[in-house]
């Protein structure tokens, strides 16, 4: 028990103090009046006097112990600050590695949802790229939107302006080269601001700078456009931002694929140092043909070679249909429909005429492809 008393007294000194101060001043005063006052009086006038001061001395062992319960319960208070607060670290912390852990969780979903054809770089930094405050000992879990001049490299605000960027070019009807070539620079740089890498098969078509497969393929804009849309709304929707349209149709356009394969001929291609893969034989030959038969027309403005023009059409459509011509017995079969075709019309035009010079060119170009496949 007096040990109790002991170590209570040593938890609060302060307030054992005061208690011990006022218990010790109440003591003089008792002891003073009673070597002054003497033998016990009769007299009413000292018992007054008396009860005065016990009305007195009990007044301040009233404020005494008031005083020590308020130096109590400060203490006490004090003491459940620092239960408190160590509570709230620890209830931080737990929230930043369970909220760290679902986010790289997200990430692998995310690669899984685009079949694999893609892998984060550092999902560590992009976490901290996406969440910039976010540490053991502070964690947030919504993330606003700011302005492109505010943002960030590899911050949200800074892939979300990205992605307005990439819409904004995706708008055009009609694309010169200086138009292609800022859509290129551009799309180079989406992978860094989304922080993924391309580990897709390699496709006739798909970009590279420097070795780097960056998975964009000429011919098949859209699916590229789609993938970056995916994880721009991932983010947004872990971050508690609302989601951003699709815009891959817009990727769709057939004069975007047009400006994107010119924009790889000659002096274009040095800009901006992409190179786009082409293994399958003779396809720069067999595009500069599907822009040709784009303008075979006879007097009449008629298309010559409908056949053909419809089969390159889908054929450029997609780089699942480029890459078809790998299979060389598919593509030598392509190119004698298109002489079976050109026979066809060679037939029906009259010696000398313009429709026949045209026909004559176009065999040149065909027969010129198919001594390219058979070496």
């Amino acid at each position: 028990m007096v040990k109790k008393i002991w170590n209570n007294i040593c938890e609060y000194p302060w307030i054992s103090g005061v208690i011990g101060i006022g218990l010790l001043f109440i003591m003089v005063i008792f002891i003073t009046y009673g070597v002054s006052l003497g033998p016990r009086s009769h007299d009413h006038t000292a018992w007054s006097s008396f009860g005065s001061m016990l009305a007195g001395v009990f007044t301040l062992f009233g404020t005494t112990a008031t005083i020590a319960t308020l130096l109590f319960l400060n203490a006490q208070f004090k003491e459940q600050q620092k239960v408190t607060t160590k509570q709230i670290e620890a209830l931080t912390f737990e929230q930043y590695v369970n909220h760290r852990k679902l986010f790289f969780e997200r990430l692998n979903e995310i690669e899984g949802s685009l079949d694999n054809k893609i892998k984060f770089k550092d999902q560590n930094k992009l976490y901290h790229n996406i969440f910039p405050h976010n540490s053991p000992s502070e964690c947030s879990f919504r993330v606003q939107i700011v302005s492109g001049q505010l943002a960030k490299v590899g911050d949200l605000s800074d892939m979300f302006s990205s992605y307005e960027m990439l819409k904004y070019m995706l708008e055009k009807n009609e694309w010169f080269h200086v138009e292609t070539e800022f859509l290129v620079k551009h799309l180079i740089m989406m992978p860094n601001a989304l922080s993924f890498l391309n580990v897709d098969a390699e496709y006739d078509g798909d970009m590279e700078l420097e070795g780097i497969n960056f998975g964009i393929n000429i011919y098949s804009m859209n699916e590229y456009v789609n993938r970056v849309t995916t994880i721009l709304n991932a983010f947004l929707a872990f971050t508690g931002n609302a989601t951003v349209p699709s815009i891959d149709h817009k990727a769709e356009s057939s004069q975007l694929r047009k400006a994107l394969m010119q924009n790889f001929e000659g002096r274009y291609a040095a800009k901006h140092g992409l190179v786009p893969i082409k293994k399958i034989k003779m396809i720069d030959e067999l595009v500069r043909l599907h822009f040709w038969i784009d303008q075979a027309k006879d007097t009449d403005g008629q298309r010559m070679f409908l056949e053909a023009w419809q089969n390159l059409n889908i054929l450029f459509s997609s780089k699942l249909k480029v890459n078809e011509l790998k299979d060389s017995r598919a593509y030598k079969e392509m190119i004698q429909k298109f002489l079976d075709e050109l026979h066809l019309v060679k037939d029906k035009v009259s010696l000398n005429s313009y429709e026949f010079t045209v026909v004559d060119e176009y065999f040149t170009k065909l027969k010129e492809i198919e001594r390219g496949i058979n070496n």
